[in-house]
This record gives C-alpha cells, structure tokens and sequence, in this order.
C-alpha cells in the first residue's frame, strides 16, 4: 500500500523505490556506473516505513493492541468491500463478472465481517477512534486533492 500510495505522489517518491534504501539513484547503474544486475525487487524503503511504524507503536502501546487496531481497519474494508459487491449485484446486474458466488456466501461474509469490526469496536474503543480518525484524514486529503485537480495519473 505504501508504495501504491506513493505511485500515486500520496507519499514521497523514494518510497515507491525497490531493491534500494536511498532516495535517488539510477536502477541500472551500480557506483561505478556499470550496469548492474536487479538484486531484489522488494519495497525496502517501504518496509523499512512499516517496521518503524510497527515498532514504535509496540513500544509505546503493546501487541495487542497492534493486532486489534489492524484487525478492525481490515475486517472494515473486507466487510465495506463485500457489502459494495453485493450492492453493484442488484444496482449494476449486467456488469461483467467473472466469479459470481451463491448470494448467501458473500451475505454470511459481511454479517460475520460486521460482527467482528462491532466488537472491536466495543471492547477497543481507543483504536476504533483510532481508526475513524484516520479515516477522516484520508477522505479529507482525498477531497482536497481531487478538488484541487491534482491527477491521480503517474
């Protein structure tokens, strides 16, 4: 996602890099300026960003409250995700789709989904604010960008 984000000039640049740590070089030279051959094709500024991220937070929170904050924003979207399939089901009924299960399994998912985000949220009611603030973030930066005519194109 980080590097997704900074495709997308969301982040800086330098972490959309791969197989690298620093924020400039030429991917097909080495120091001395010969070709060199890709060692790696993993995000390693990217990683680096998530492992400082995670560390700080088990530092001065603890793990369970890590797994609980990451359980809740993603069992969000997998249930956001599910719900908006079923809702393109009925609104949009003659869109292409190559997989279309029984309609009952992606309804029991999202039941399921919302049952686990509901009780995050109550028994981790500081991460689930968390999580909402986060969100108003993300949509008010979303906002100004796109009325600001900035193009998502890279």
């Amino acid at each position: 996602m980080t590097v997704a984000a900074a495709n997308k000039t969301w982040l800086p640049g330098f972490l959309a890099l791969v197989g690298q740590f620093h924020a400039k070089s030429d991917p097909d030279a080495d120091s001395s300026g010969s070709p060199k051959p890709e060692t790696s094709d993993a995000p390693l500024n990217a990683l680096l960003l998530s492992t400082i991220f995670s560390s700080l937070y088990i530092l001065f929170g603890n793990f369970r409250a890590l797994l609980t904050f990451n359980g809740l924003g993603e069992y969000s979207f997998f249930f956001l995700t599910t719900l908006g399939a079923i809702v393109l089901r009925f609104r949009e009924p003659d869109l292409y789709r190559p997989y279309k299960p029984l309609l009952l399994i992606p309804a029991i998912f999202v039941v399921v989904s919302g049952f686990v985000v509901v009780r995050g949220a109550i028994f981790a009611p500081v991460q689930a604010v968390t999580l909402l603030v986060v969100w108003v973030i993300g949509v008010g930066f979303y906002q100004t960008r796109r009325f600001n005519g900035v193009s998502d194109q890279y």
